[in-house]
């Protein structure tokens, strides 16, 4: 029983870490750029469509490899947080 206790700790850790990185990568970016959004309670559907969409932004060149880096491990410790 501790380890599942142990697990959500560190779960939660990994999604407020990702979220700190974001917000300081979002108070970097130039005034003109919108701030990413964490979006709580989202669906696993939905957050494995974000991932979907993040992919393809990748490969369009649409985000930066460091910001699909960041998004991505955002979206993968909210889907961690709904296992």
């Amino acid at each position: 029983m501790t380890s599942s206790v142990g697990k959500r700790q560190r779960e939660r850790q990994k999604l407020e870490q990702a979220q700190a990185k974001a917000e300081r990568k979002a108070a970097r970016r130039s005034a003109g750029a919108e701030p990413t959004v964490v979006q709580p309670h989202r669906s696993e559907a939905e957050l494995i469509e974000d991932l979907a969409a993040l992919h393809r932004a990748l490969e369009a060149a649409k985000v930066s490899p460091e910001e699909f880096e960041e998004r991505r491990d955002l979206v993968q410790a909210q889907l961690e947080q709904l296992s």
